[in-house]
């Protein structure tokens, strides 16, 4: 379990980090100069949610400044409570770690991520599922699960396109100690899961590659 955990804080940090920079349209600049940042918090000063969600952004990452959990929690909040989809994301992320700005809560975690999934945001909506898939913060429910899973799955999530196709093939992914895995929330789908798994292959996933090399290539 332990060896688990900390493969997928890795990978989850990861995720996170190289997907916020990525993502169409909220693609962070490489470097925020000093003009930048002066720009982005008097606007974020102003009332911008934008401006509030980049401000929190590079406080959380330490871009060009120290890095300040306490300052990201401050502005992505603010962002958040406007309807920033960015800053809902980002504040919900900060509820999942332990002993930083933001009190742990993992209920509060997914109530934002919920807000962020619901205007679409891919990671958040990979997010919502996995806490129903396993149970975190919200019931477990294999069914809600599937149905963000496939959302972000659609939207080109990596992560999402594994579990999800694994759950087709009604196979379970490696999971924490006594967390039920897959084999409900969708029917039995040889065919799309493979795909699934292939998709995230295509895009560098290891855990997919060795999947479909092991389930699905012959």
């Amino acid at each position: 379990m332990e060896r688990y955990m900390r493969k997928y804080a890795a990978c989850l940090c990861c995720i996170f980090l190289l997907t916020l920079l990525t993502q169409a349209g909220n693609a962070q600049p490489a470097k925020v100069t000093a003009l930048d940042l002066t720009r982005i918090q008097k606007k974020a000063e102003q009332g911008d949610a934008k401006a509030q969600y980049e401000l929190g952004w590079i406080y959380f990452v330490g871009e060009s400044i120290p890095q300040d959990y306490a300052k990201a929690a401050q502005w992505s909040q603010k962002a958040a409570e406007q309807g920033n989809r960015d800053g809902q994301f980002l504040w919900g992320y900060l509820h999942l770690l332990p002993g930083q700005a933001v009190p742990e809560d993992t209920s509060k975690a997914a109530q934002w991520f919920q807000k962020a999934a619901k205007q679409g945001h891919p990671l958040a909506q990979f997010q919502l599922a996995w806490a129903h898939y396993i149970g975190r913060g919200v019931a477990q429910d294999k069914y809600e699960a599937a149905k963000w899973f496939k959302k972000a799955a659609e939207q080109g999530n990596a992560g999402a396109q594994y579990y999800l196709g694994m759950m087709y093939l009604h196979r379970s992914p490696s999971l924490p100690s006594g967390i039920s895995g897959a084999g409900s929330g969708v029917i039995h789908d040889r065919q799309k899961g493979c795909r699934l798994i292939r998709d995230a292959a295509e895009q560098g996933d290891r855990e997919a590659i060795e999947t479909y090399n092991k389930l699905c290539a012959n």
